[in-house]
């Protein structure tokens, strides 16, 4: 992709999130372009999130540094 496609893409995304952030669709888009972002619709109820699954618990770090920093 071209810088200027690049650029114009970014712009248009851009707008999208301002337009969400404001709550209201702006003239000229429509939900399909908010949708094929990956964005909710302004003006739209939100469905409801899954309910979140438990966090997994990392496994300790097993790597100990034998030698201290030196400075």
């Amino acid at each position: 992709m071209c810088w200027a496609c690049e650029e114009q893409d970014l712009m248009f995304r851009y707008e999208l999130e301002l337009a969400v952030a404001r709550g209201v669709m702006p003239e000229g888009f429509t939900a399909a372009d908010f949708e094929a972002a990956g964005l909710p619709v302004p003006g739209q109820q939100p469905a409801p999130a899954a309910p979140a699954a438990p966090a997994l618990r990392k496994a300790a770090n097993p790597f100990v540094c034998d030698e201290p920093d030196k400075e």
